[in-house]
């Protein structure tokens, strides 16, 4: 990972924008002062990366940002990354991912979640941070990190750093596929324990074929024979069928010429009754022809009658129109009689309310006036509003710049108390412990007038916010009788047009309306109306006295002109049986002879069906039944075909046995095939365990990093120190005889091998810096541009003048194994020994960088 430009904002310190390029530079130190925010820089690095740094929680953020964000652009393995993590107070962070494409743009990687995001990170630099930092960063507190490891951690670290960690998927993959072969192996042998168990049975599957063909040969005799037999029976069954459908058609024809010869005597006995009719009619003949003289003498007076009346029906339909022009005029008069009765009301209703109604528009008047006078009041208030206004801007102005001089005391006063080498901030100069409590107390009185000053604005502003409300309410109190006096206005002026317009109205009703209404009362109580339609009337009713008609004699002749009508009926009736009766003679003696007949042909079919019958019932009785054999036909016909089925089944099972026994031969071969394949995978997994070939390839590299950490190691210390690693040791149960994998550092120098915890601070960090370095060393050579960027922010301190000689020596040795070499310091002397500089320096505004190059 090779970093190229990492942009910070709201981070630990750095509360402005920093945007850091590191293409400049291939080794720079990072120079400042303690508290500057140097090891800040690596802190962005590490936490973008991973979400780890000194602190995790809301602490990175700075206390005058909402939110921290940092974004780090890298190279990686030839491609171009960019990871962008931000996160705002009492809120979740945030994390972006992004690879960069030939045109330049940014192709998100992000995933769903952030634990995702960070996966796929770490999976990309196949680190995590603790690796990363145990191989690329020296950072404060930690470059004891890797010595100070568990031997067994030691190794973990070790095995990941080196990319082990694939060989640990290739184990569990060599694992999953042998389970999977484990699974088949067990089916296969499940499999050939079911055919072996099968294969026992061939003895009683061949027994049991042979019984059951020879029992089926034997069934299949029988069924035939009965088959026979059956078919014969049925031969005879149809014959009886045949003779019964004959039979049957006898027995509808003798039923139909019963039925015919009912019919026959139904109508002999209706024409009989039509003679006797007709004879009664004739002998009746004088009195018919009497009845029908004297119903044509009441016809002709019924005719004179309905032309009388027809007259007096004309002169009728005469009086119709006078009289329907007197009703419409009645009519007429009546509904402007209802119409001004119901205007009186109204306008004497009206003429009550009067009194009423110039009450209201005096009361109306009165409101007016009242409102106006509250009224004048309302510039007056608006006026001291205004004024209140302009006073609380005032205060709050102040306040505002009371509160920007109170924060910067704060900062100045926490500066001061977080820090023992403070700088005064008028003159650039150290102060001692006695100046700066001095400066700290001068601060703290500053900070306490300007507090003071500001709570007394505080109370001024509220004091004067409380009579602002109070103007306030008054002056809404006064729109609401703005308000109030549009209505009453608008009130009165509806309620003066509404009396003056009724005074008008009822004086042109008294004047108008009033003598129409009494008019009209007059005429209709003396019948005055309609006079031309009146004398009409009198004339046509002369015309009818005239006439004579008289409605009810007219009536009792047309009911007894009606009642002789049945004489005309009964003329006719006669005249008919006259002509009839010979004709009906004719036919009863013709129907006489045919049902004698009839009865004679129906008497030889009855005795002919009778015969029949007998001689089939006869035959039926001595034939056997035919349900019966065919009940006993199909019971054998089951029988055999469950024989057959079983017979099938058993061939079936037979011939099964041939399969089976090839296809144990097939799951014999698999079985071989898949034990050898499990076999060789346990190898596998062996062989990629942490015992297999990672722990070869650690054997083989330690020798390396050995070689590299004392080559550095004798830089250090003028050739006074050396470390040597062992994976291996005796077990404290002294009767094994294996030994323990492990990974110790053993460091030796002049007094002999010492354990790692009893050297001095300066030896310990040459010991845990030699071996850190050849370890990145190493790595970078063994994995390309996996791990290309180192980073030491610790150890100078400790060392004399020529013990950070021998460390700036020993850097330099291994510049040009990594892309990217950083240094922190704070010591002024260090820094001309490095061609590039990154100076952080503290502002109050927070800290800032610049680049320097010689």
């Amino acid at each position: 990972m090779i970093p190229v430009r990492l942009q910070i904002k709201g981070f630990l310190s750095y509360y402005d924008p920093v945007d850091l390029h590191f293409d400049s530079f291939d080794l720079a130190c990072i120079s400042g002062s303690n508290g500057a925010g140097k090891s800040s820089l690596l802190d962005a690095i590490t936490w973008v990366l991973f979400g780890e740094a000194r602190r995790r929680d809301d602490t990175i953020i700075n206390h005058r940002s909402p939110a921290a964000e940092v974004v780090l652009d890298f190279n990686y393995e030839n491609a171009v990354y960019r990871v962008q993590r931000s996160k705002q107070k009492e809120k979740t962070a945030t994390l972006d991912f992004f690879i960069q494409s030939s045109a330049g743009n940014w192709k998100p990687l992000t995933e769903a979640t952030l634990r995702a995001t960070e996966d796929r990170i770490r999976q990309t630099l196949r680190l995590d941070y603790e690796t990363f930092t145990n191989a690329s960063f020296f950072l404060q507190g930690k470059a004891d990190l890797f010595a100070q490891q568990r031997p067994g951690d030691r190794k973990r670290i070790l095995a990941a750093i080196l990319g082990l960690e694939t060989w640990e998927l290739y184990k569990e993959e060599a694992a999953r596929r042998r389970r999977g072969f484990e699974i088949e192996l067990a089916n296969i042998e499940g499999a050939i324990t079911e055919i072996e168990t099968e294969l026992k049975e061939t003895d009683d599957r061949h027994a049991r074929f042979n019984a059951l063909n020879k029992e089926y040969a034997t069934k299949k005799e029988l069924v035939d024979a009965r088959k026979a037999l059956l078919d014969q029976q049925r031969l005879i069954s149809d014959r009886i069928e045949n003779e019964m459908k004959r039979i049957e058609k006898q027995s509808l024809e003798i039923k139909r010429l019963h039925a015919e010869l009912d019919r026959q005597v139904d109508d002999l006995r209706a024409r009989q009754e039509e003679r006797k009719q007709f004879r009664q009619q004739i002998e009746n003949e004088n009195n018919i022809r009497v009845e029908h003289e004297q119903w044509l003498k009441n016809q002709k007076t019924l005719a004179e009658w309905e032309t009388i009346a027809s007259n007096f029906r004309q002169f009728e339909i005469k009086r119709h129109s006078p009289l329907l022009k007197i009703e419409v005029e009645r009519a007429s008069l009546q509904t402007e009689l209802n119409n001004l009765i119901a205007t009186n009301k109204t306008f004497t209703t009206l003429q009550e309310g009067m009194p009423s109604l110039l009450m209201q528009v005096e009361e109306f008047q009165q409101a007016i006036k009242t409102d106006s006078d509250q009224l004048e009041m309302r510039s007056v208030l608006e006026n001291d509003m205004r004024e209140l206004l302009a006073e609380k801007a005032r205060v709050k102005a102040e306040n505002s710049a009371l509160k920007v001089a109170m924060d910067e005391l704060k900062e100045r006063i926490s500066t001061l108390q977080a820090t023992t080498g403070a700088i005064c901030p008028t003159c650039e100069k150290p102060l001692n412990s006695a100046e700066r409590h001095r400066l700290m107390g001068e601060l703290n009185l500053r900070g306490k007038e300007k507090g003071n000053a500001h709570r007394e604005n505080q109370k001024i502003f509220e004091h004067c916010d409380t009579l602002f409300r109070e103007k306030e309410t008054e002056l809404l109190a006064l729109q609401r009788v703005d308000a109030d006096l549009k209505l009453q206005q608008r009130l009165f002026d509806v309620k003066s047009e509404e009396f003056r317009k009724n005074q008008v109205d009822i004086e042109n009703w008294m004047s108008n309306g009033l003598v129409r209404l009494e008019s009209i009362q007059k005429i209709l109580l003396n019948e005055t109306f309609a006079q031309d339609a009146r004398a009409e009337l009198v004339v046509i009713d002369e015309e009818l006295k005239k006439l004579g008609y008289d409605a009810a004699t007219h009536e009792e002749i047309r009911k007894i002109e009606l009642t002789g009508r049945e004489s005309q009926q009964s003329l006719l009736q006669l005249e008919q049986a006259k002509s009839t009766l010979a004709p009906l003679e004719r036919e009863i003696e013709s129907l006489e002879k045919a049902i004698c007949s009839a009865e004679e042909h129906l008497q030889e079919l009855e005795e002919e069906f009778q015969s029949d019958g007998q001689k089939m019932n006869e035959t039926s009785a001595a034939s056997p039944d035919l349900s019966q054999l065919e009940k006993e036909y199909y019971s054998i016909q089951v029988d055999v075909n469950k024989l057959l089925t079983e017979v099938g089944y058993a061939q079936n099972q037979v011939d099964v046995l041939k399969i089976q026994q090839a296809q144990k031969l097939v799951k014999l071969e698999e079985k071989e095939t898949v034990n050898l394949k499990i076999s060789n995978l346990k190898i596998l997994e062996r062989a990629f365990g942490k015992d297999g070939i990672p722990a070869l390839l650690i054997e083989q590299a330690l020798p390396e990093i050995e070689s590299h950490a004392n080559d550095i190691l004798d830089r250090l210390s003028a050739s006074g120190m050396s470390v040597k690693f062992e994976t291996q040791r005796e077990f404290r149960d002294k009767k094994r005889d294996d030994r323990k994998e492990t990974l110790d550092i053993l460091i030796r120098d002049s007094a002999g091998e010492r354990e790692y915890e009893l050297f001095s601070g300066g030896e310990a960090f040459r010991v845990n810096f030699a071996i850190r370095l050849a370890l990145s060393r190493v790595l970078a050579r063994r994995s390309g541009a996996r791990l290309q960027t180192l980073v030491i922010d610790e150890g100078f301190g400790s060392q004399d003048a020529e013990g950070r000689q021998r460390l700036i020596e020993a850097i330099n040795l291994v510049r040009t194994d990594f892309a990217k070499i950083l240094v922190i310091t704070h010591l002024e002397e260090l820094k001309d020994a490095f061609s590039a500089r990154i100076e952080v320096t503290k502002e109050a505004s927070g800290s800032q960088i610049h680049v320097v190059s010689a």
